[in-house]
């Protein structure tokens, strides 16, 4: 979707576990971009991970994303905000886990059967807020690299994180607010995590983001938002992804779009005639990184030489 000076895409799509079970997903995502009573633009992303044993594990995931952004549009709208703290991002965090206490007790349970993770951003000109408790990654960067805002939770014990419904959950939300312009963001679940993090050096792959960014990029200002959505489906379901991990997958790209009066008078003009009738591609044909998907080693590190 293109909006606010943005084009971005999202999508969640079950893992190989799930669906041989009949099960859900249990990962949901949610974008928008919200404007403030100066004019300004603000991209506010969302993504949360139920927890594989708690029985609302998607509702929570879903009213958690949602109720994160219904708040960031809330707080931007009466009264502006003039300075953005790590206060705001705990504020952000209480109204969700606020919110996932009233639907358990309408629904007569425990607040653990909504347990979810969260992460959340919200990126505005020349400044961005970042929340994250549980595992996943924030990712951001540009033309000179990527890097993860924080390092995935994890708990005491291998496959052990931490949710918003935990009792402590307040003591484990990392917060963060950069002072710089964001050119690109990346949100992503814990199903991806192998594929898009180097864990040795704890830094973002490289070869995972660069490809996926550069398709967003190049999408065609008048492709339809729905064909970007189903191409970043089939390749979040596509066997190059799947044999790497078996649960969900959760994946969200934003990049910001070239000032439109700077092409304008950078670029001459070309008569409409001469210009051959091409429809937008419906598959970017994107590719987790640029070698055999089929030789994922189990890290990739070894990977980032192919670039």
């Amino acid at each position: 979707m293109n909006e606010g000076g943005w084009r971005y895409v999202c999508a969640s799509v079950p893992g190989v576990a799930h669906l041989t079970e009949g099960t859900e997903c249990q990962d949901d995502c949610a974008s928008r971009v919200l404007a403030t009573p100066d004019g300004d633009s603000i991209l506010a992303l969302a993504v949360a991970d139920g927890a594989g044993s708690a029985a609302e594990s998607r509702t929570g995931a879903a009213l958690a994303c949602q109720t994160l952004l219904d708040e960031c549009a809330a707080r931007l709208a009466d009264p502006p905000t003039a300075d953005w703290m790590p206060a705001m991002a705990a504020s952000l965090f209480q109204r969700v886990r606020a919110a996932l206490e009233r639907r358990a007790a309408e629904a007569s349970l425990p607040l653990r059967a909504f347990a979810c993770t969260l992460l959340g951003a919200v990126v505005a000109a020349d400044r961005a807020l970042f929340l994250q408790i549980g595992d996943g990654a924030i990712v951001i960067g540009g033309p000179t690299g990527y890097r993860p805002v924080f390092w995935p939770q994890g708990g005491e014990y291998a496959n052990e994180t931490y949710f918003v419904t935990d009792s402590n959950a307040v003591t484990r939300l990392e917060c963060a607010v950069l002072n710089e312009p964001i050119a690109e963001i990346a949100l992503l679940s814990d199903g991806l995590q192998r594929l898009a993090l180097h864990y040795q050096t704890r830094q973002a792959h490289i070869p995972f983001f660069r490809p996926l960014f550069q398709h967003l990029r190049d999408y065609p200002a008048t492709g339809r938002p729905e064909e970007l959505a189903t191409a970043l489906e089939r390749f979040l379901a596509s066997p190059a992804i799947d044999q790497r991990t078996h649960d969900d997958k959760t994946l969200i790209l934003a990049t910001r779009l070239p000032v439109a009066a700077d092409a304008a008078t950078s670029a001459p003009s070309i008569p409409t005639s001469t210009v051959p009738a091409e429809p937008p591609p419906t598959d970017l044909q994107l590719d987790p990184q640029p070698t055999d998907a089929a030789a994922l080693p189990d890290d990739p590190a070894p990977l980032a030489s192919a670039v």
